[in-house]
């Protein structure tokens, strides 16, 4: 994953759960959207450990696939319940801008799994000869 990538994913830390509500919720509200909170924090936590153990691109991809479905499972419930728990318009706002950047980061993400698969690595060109490139080596003493 590219360091952009990993930028992404911590700027992702900071939406969403970080500004909890302090809306008062009914007790079956909270305790759903708690559930889809703790789901979603558990990915982001996954993503959070790319930092100490690299994954590979492909690893990561599915990683934020994951993220991407949990979080839009979320949305989903937050939009269909919005009146029913009083959930607040910015609320529902600030949440659906917060899943358009893990989108943005599950595209880049899946896009170098892509050229991983397709033997372009992502990385930057060689530079210079390879060793059996077929570049003839100097003769004689060196």
């Amino acid at each position: 994953m590219t360091k952009t990538g990993l930028r992404v994913a911590f700027a992702l830390l900071g939406l969403g759960m970080a500004s909890a509500p302090t809306f008062a919720l009914t007790a079956s509200c909270q305790a759903e959207l708690d559930k889809n909170g703790a789901e979603r924090l558990a990915v982001i936590q996954r993503i959070n450990n790319f930092a100490k153990k690299r994954p590979t691109a492909k690893a990561a991809c599915g990683t934020f696939n994951e993220l991407v479905a949990t979080e839009a499972k979320m949305l989903k419930w937050m939009e269909g319940n919005k009146d029913w728990c009083q959930l607040p318009d910015a609320f529902v706002e600030d949440f659906r801008k917060g899943t358009s950047n893990a989108v943005k980061a599950r595209n880049q993400t899946c896009a170098a799994a892509k050229r991983e698969a397709e033997g372009g690595g992502g990385g930057a060109a060689p530079r210079g000869p390879r060793p059996g490139s077929g570049i003839p080596l100097p003769k004689g003493a060196l």
